[in-house]
């Protein structure tokens, strides 16, 4: 299937960036053309085609990544329009202050913010100060308005889409919760039942065979035929709940790829493709691997904002290593990362196996790596 090259963001928000193009442009435009084509037209167009070329960098980065830089960016936005504000005919440049403010709810919280824009009104109003303290004041005051406007529309947008996102994580750890709830639960009542079976109705029909074995030597010969039927009618019996024991308990041995399939078919806008089949014999190890692996998946669900997730398994140096691979954000490390509580809840799960855990970002996505010794027990 196709897929666009232009990228989610702007495709969902086109209308929001067109007309900040939009706006930039006529901008431009107007206050270029009461220029002649000199020095100073090409000077004043270079400062135009800049900003914009700044503030697209600054709206294109992924939230959270290259933070300082953004900031550097609009810093040179704010001189530039400072200048450009400086010897404009028509006094409209100062419009794009209002761009400005629309970039500050990404990388700065609402108090920081607000002392920037009043930091830039300021600084605005020494620049096109004229002599004139109230109407200077009037035209200074209009456009810091405008910034606040601008600020707290991509603001509350920019709450929303988080509240949005944070929903669609709680929901997709509910979905898995409940997955592995009703697992466990189906899992823990067979167990219970094969418990019954083998340590009520086992014992009580070995007893019995016992008994009949005993009966067997102490009655006359013409019962003897009708004890032999009853004791090998009492074996068979107890094989076949023996045989019944056996089969509950195999379906405890669990295969951990057709959970995982069951789990991530239940996540919507998820795919999980498995590479090579888990051959882990530990029941104990596939458990607790299971609950890493969902971890795994639904940190790369609502941290990565992940679509696709590979699960790969190899052995190397008598360990067993299995990857987690996603294609969410990457963040441009080949470092491992600081243990959160999800990371060290894996460790802790895998300690008893010897295992350790990583999560190494790559420049497709992040890499979960689960490593383990004691797994063909």
């Amino acid at each position: 299937m196709f897929k666009s090259l232009i990228p989610e963001y702007y495709r969902k928000n086109w209308l929001l960036h067109f007309s900040g193009f939009a706006t930039w442009l006529v901008v431009s435009f107007v206050s270029l053309s009461s220029l002649d084509v000199n020095l100073e037209y090409f000077i004043r167009a270079s400062g135009y085609i800049g900003f914009y070329l700044l503030s697209a960098r600054v709206v294109s980065s992924e939230s959270g990544i290259h933070v300082l830089r953004n900031k550097i960016f609009i810093a040179c936005q704010i001189v530039l329009v400072l200048f450009l504000i400086h010897g404009d005919k028509y006094r409209i440049t100062a419009i794009l202050l209002v761009l400005v403010a629309t970039q500050l709810p990404a990388i700065l919280p609402r108090k920081k913010a607000l002392l920037v824009m009043l930091a830039i009104s300021i600084a605005h109003f020494v620049v096109v100060f004229n002599g004139g303290f109230f109407s200077s004041f009037l035209h200074v005051l209009i456009f810091f308005m405008l910034q606040i406007f601008g600020f707290s529309t991509i603001e509350i947008m920019l709450r929303e889409e988080r509240a949005k996102e944070e929903l669609s994580a709680i929901n997709q750890e509910l979905l898995a919760t409940r997955f592995m709830l009703k697992s466990s639960s189906q899992k823990q009542e067979r167990l219970r039942i094969s418990r019954d079976l083998h340590d009520v109705i086992g014992h009580q029909l070995t007893a019995l065979s016992l008994n009949l074995e005993v009966a067997k030597h102490k009655v006359p010969e013409e019962f003897k035929p009708l004890l032999d039927d009853n004791l090998q009618l009492a074996k068979t019996l107890l094989a076949d709940v023996r045989h019944v024991v056996k089969e509950m308990r195999d379906e405890e041995q669990f295969d951990l790829s057709v959970n995982l399939n069951n789990l991530v078919s239940q996540l919507p806008d998820c795919q999980l493709i498995i590479q090579s089949p888990l051959n882990i014999n530990s029941l104990r190890l596939k458990q607790q691997l299971m609950f890493c692996l969902q971890e795994g998946i639904s940190n790369a669900l609502r941290h990565g904002k992940a679509t696709k997730l590979i699960l790969a398994n190899k052995e190397v140096e008598g360990s067993l290593v299995i990857e987690l691979i996603d294609n969410g954000v990457s963040f441009k490390t080949s470092k491992p990362f600081d243990f959160g509580s999800g990371l060290k809840g894996m460790e802790e799960r895998l300690t008893d196996f010897n295992g350790t855990v990583q999560l190494i970002s790559s420049s497709i996505g992040c890499t979960l790596a689960l490593r383990v010794e004691d797994c063909y027990d």
